[in-house]
């Protein structure tokens, strides 16, 4: 306590001791309350907080600043510089050093609690009043100082604003100069230079003043900023420090305890780095052996070896090896003889494949130099390279090399048979001829197509008897290439069950395996497209000869060609259209040409006809009892080469609707009719040979019939006949064998579509309708012949009884006796005769049919010329009618066919 009484007592010392203010210093605190001296001759200012010796015209030099401050670093132990020494308000007290403060008292003795809380109160007691006192002066000098600092503000911004109220605003802009013309003219506009020259000093110093206030109100600003920095400063030096001494305590750490325990842990993973490396040694010693050993083994053509070791090589170097830069180009290497290797993979399958070897001799004509079938070491010679490239991932690649090979094989195969066998052709006709070499020379110039066409149809079909059996064994051997390929798996998975078992790779082989079997069905559809091109053009070359074939020599085409599409499309797999579609055009030319030639050659024989009844030979009636399915040449001859007897009339059989036979028809033909039969059998032989243009063949007929129906109708009914034929008129014998033929036709095209049915696909069935209408056609014109013959009979009976009415024969006063006029004699007698020709010649429900239609044009036209007459007339005129139509009636009801029934409605006649 006396300690501490001591204290305050060396305060309140200190505080007396206090220097008293600075004398430039005014009552207000202000440094700036002193005016500056303006002389006359200077326009510069001593300023009172520079030295005197500081600063020369209002300027100090470098030397004098520096010498001031080196002398105040000296004196200031804090190292301030001149301004913070002049202008600090709490420093520039501390040169004065205050009383050196009274030496503590001994050490006490020990002191209990009780005797501490004494002493705590006795101190309160003594040191209280000073401390409130103490308190309550800082407070109130802090109070008084906040509100003088605020006056001393505010009066300084009043006069700030009085300066820059009182200065002009000329003097404050940025781009002001003396130097200027016209600032320098605006200042001296007043004659009184000196007036002018207070002037400008007097603002001067009132803007040097104001500045200056402002100054020293932000000057304990200032220093407060820069004391903060310089305790920053000694807080970064001292952190400095520690950091740097902390890292050296972590350096001497490292040093002794972790550096000595990584050598340990740095040598033992060397130790496993010097193993790795030298199995990576190892490894590169192993890989480098293997190329070498790859040629070894390309050398003795051990393929599924060399590609197994190409295969592992190439996994080490992509795995363990990889990045390794001095092994980097044998994968390379290891590439180029993995692609040798597919070629020769694909290049010794194509020469297995292929029978390469036996190439020259597959176009020799026994065709024994290609074999169709594959033996046992060549299958698995080729399976075991087929499972190379497919364990390489090369099978698709194979196979479509091979499809190349394939392609080029086929051309010069179809090539070299074609010079083969056109070469042996032309020596064999050289032999014969006995020609010299320069005739070979000639023939041998000439293109295959050229050379072909003028081959005799026999060769020709010699040719193709050849052409297509080679075409044949050549998608046989195609077609057993496709079947090792399909045995490839089962080779695989018996040389390698353990690793394909499990493995993922068995999958992507399976997909490979199944793409190659896809892309070889289509080399083996694309090939048989081909040859069938081939085959397309070499029957296209012949395609003007086939209009001169008959039905034989196109059914041997036919034959030879559709047993080969049948057979290429088996061993393919799929259908060939467009070798059928050639065969097919090829075949219509054929039936245009014939069909052409026999229109014309029944047009020939129609207009030529003479229209009178032909012997009928046997054959023809065989031909019809068969239905047409016997064919003509076979009809011609019988057993003892004996000919067939002629016969008169036509005898078909009658059908009743169950089937069963009433009776026969009998035709009288003529030999045009027979000529038709004849044709139509042709063309149903042709249907039944040529099945693909079944439906043309039925269109064919169908205009033949036509042909026939139209041109008859016309030469008869129509009277051409007179002037092609040159008959002189046409008689009732002439219609009724008109009519005949047409019977015959009408009979007979029932049996004509059920034969053509047989040979049509059921597609075409409806083509069949067309014979109906050509059958409605044919009643047709047989209904108008019919009833030619009845207008006949009407142009002879009506000009008869109308001269006979008109003739003095019809006068009431006509004596003479009462007869039968010649007239009505001569015109029964023609009627009768009509009868007797029809009833030679038509069947006897046609003679009947139309002589019941004579009846009636005899009644009609009777009762039109005699009625009136009968009625209006005397006896003698009714006696004459009635002996008249008594003798018509008589000879008409005489008539077979008619009888007692016919006209009876001119008995009224007869009943006077």
């Amino acid at each position: 306590l006396e300690y501490l009484g001591l204290l305050a007592r060396h305060a309140r010392t200190c505080l007396r001791s206090r220097p008293p203010r600075r004398p430039d210093m005014d009552g207000s605190g202000s440094i700036f309350s002193s005016r500056r001296r303006v002389t006359k001759d200077k326009y510069s200012f001593r300023s009172p907080l520079r030295s005197p010796g500081g600063f020369s015209n209002g300027r100090s030099t470098p030397n004098s600043r520096a010498s001031d401050e080196r002398s105040l670093r000296s004196m200031l132990p804090l190292g301030q510089n001149l301004t913070s020494v002049t202008n600090s308000p709490h420093t520039y007290d501390t040169q004065f050093k205050p009383p050196p403060l009274p030496t503590p008292p001994p050490e006490l003795a020990y002191e209990t609690l009780e005797t501490s809380k004494e002493a705590m109160r006795r101190y309160k007691k003594l040191m209280g009043p000073y401390a409130q006192s103490y308190h309550a002066s800082n407070v109130r000098s802090k109070t008084l100082g906040l509100h003088k600092k605020a006056e001393q503000q505010q009066q300084a911004e009043r006069e700030l604003f009085q300066c820059l109220k009182t200065v002009p605003d000329v003097y404050f802009r940025a781009d002001f100069d003396i130097k200027d013309k016209d600032f320098f003219s605006q200042l001296s506009e007043r004659k009184d230079k000196m007036v002018l020259q207070d002037k400008l000093s007097y603002y001067l110093d009132l803007v040097e003043v104001n500045l200056l206030k402002q100054i020293c109100l932000r000057s304990s600003s200032v220093f407060a900023a820069l004391q903060t920095i310089q305790k920053l400063h000694t807080d970064v030096a001292a952190a400095c420090r520690q950091i740097k001494s902390i890292r050296q305590n972590i350096q001497r750490l490292h040093t002794h305890l972790v550096a000595s325990v990584a050598n340990v842990l740095r040598a033992k993973r060397r130790n496993v780095n010097v193993r790795v490396l030298k199995e990576k040694i190892e490894l590169i010693s192993t890989v480098v052996c293997a190329h070498s050993t790859v040629q070894v083994l390309l050398s003795t053509a051990d393929f599924a070896n060399a590609l197994s070791l190409i295969t592992q090589t190439k996994r080490i170097l992509q795995s363990d090896l990889e990045g390794v830069a001095c092994v980097a180009n044998i994968s390379h290497k290891l590439d180029q003889q993995a692609i040798l290797i597919e070629k020769l993979v694909t290049t010794d399958f194509t020469h297995l494949a292929l029978c390469q070897n036996n190439l020259k001799e597959v176009a020799s004509e026994d065709l024994k130099g290609f074999e169709t079938k594959i033996d046992k070491e060549t299958s698995r010679q080729m399976s075991q390279l087929a499972a190379n490239a497919l364990k390489m991932g090369k099978m698709t690649q194979m196979v479509s090399s091979l499809g190349t090979a394939v392609n080029k094989f086929v051309r010069q195969a179809i090539k070299d048979f074609l010079n083969y066998t056109l070469d042996k052709m032309d020596n064999e006709d050289m032999q014969k001829e006995q020609n010299n070499v320069t005739d070979e020379k000639g023939s041998g110039s000439k293109e295959w197509k050229t050379r072909v066409k003028e081959l005799e149809h026999g060769k020709f079909l010699r040719l193709l008897a050849l052409f297509f059996p080679l075409m044949i064994r050549i998608l046989q051997r195609l077609a057993n290439i496709e079947q090792t390929l399909q045995d490839v798996p089962k080779i695989i998975s018996r040389q390698e069950a353990e690793s394909l078992g499990e493995e993922k790779g068995d999958v992507k082989m399976s997909e490979d395996l199944e793409q190659a079997m896809g892309k070889y069905q289509k080399i083996l559809s694309s090939t048989g497209e081909f040859i069938h091109g081939r085959a397309s053009q070499l029957l296209l070359t012949r395609k003007a000869n086939f209009k001169f074939l008959n039905l034989t020599e196109l059914r041997g085409v036919f034959d030879v060609t559709d047993r080969f599409i049948t057979q290429s499309g088996k061993l393919c797999k799929q259908k060939f259209w467009g070798l059928l579609g050639t065969l097919k055009d090829l075949t219509k030319r054929f039936l245009e040409a014939f069909h052409s030639k026999n229109l014309t050659h029944l047009n020939a024989s129609l207009e030529a006809e003479l229209w009178k009844q032909a012997d009928v030979p046997g054959e023809f009636q065989d031909l019809i009892d068969s239905g047409f399915k016997r064919k003509m040449q076979s009809l011609m001859r019988r057993e003892g080469d004996r000919k067939i007897s002629r016969v008169i009339f036509f005898a078909v059989p009658v059908h009743e609707q169950n089937g069963a036979q009433s009776g026969f028809l009998k035709f009288a033909l003529v030999s045009s009719t027979l000529i038709l039969l004849k044709m139509i059998s042709r063309y149903i032989e042709c249907a039944s040979q040529l099945k693909v243009v079944g439906s043309d063949i039925l269109n064919k007929l169908v205009q033949l019939l036509q042909l026939f129906n139209s041109k008859s109708c016309g030469l008869v009914l129509g009277a051409a006949a007179i002037q092609t034929a040159g008959l002189s008129k046409i008689n009732v014998s002439h219609l009724a064998l008109v009519s005949q033929s047409l019977g015959l036709v009408i009979s007979q095209i029932p049996v004509v579509r059920s034969a053509l049915k047989s040979h049509l696909p059921s597609k075409h069935f409806v083509l069949l309708d067309n014979f109906n209408n050509v059958k409605e056609d044919y009643k047709q014109h047989q209904r108008e012949i019919f009833n030619k013959l009845v207008q006949i009979i009407e142009g002879l009976v009506d000009p008869t009884l109308r001269n006979l009415v008109d003739s003095p024969w019809a006068q009431p006063n006509d004596q003479s006796r009462i007869k039968v006029d010649s007239t009505v004699k001569k015109l029964m007698k023609m009627t009768a005769s009509m009868h007797n020709k029809l009833s030679s010649l038509l069947d006897q429900t046609q003679r009947d049919h139309i002589f019941n239609d004579i009846a009636k044009v005899y009644s009609r036209i009777t009762k039109k010329h005699f009625q009136q007459l009968f009625v209006s007339g005397n006896a003698t005129i009714k006696k004459k009618i009635s002996t008249q139509v008594h003798h018509i009636l008589s000879r008409l009801r005489s008539l077979a066919g008619l009888g007692r029934n016919a006209c009876q409605d001119l008995e009224f006649f007869t009943a006077a």
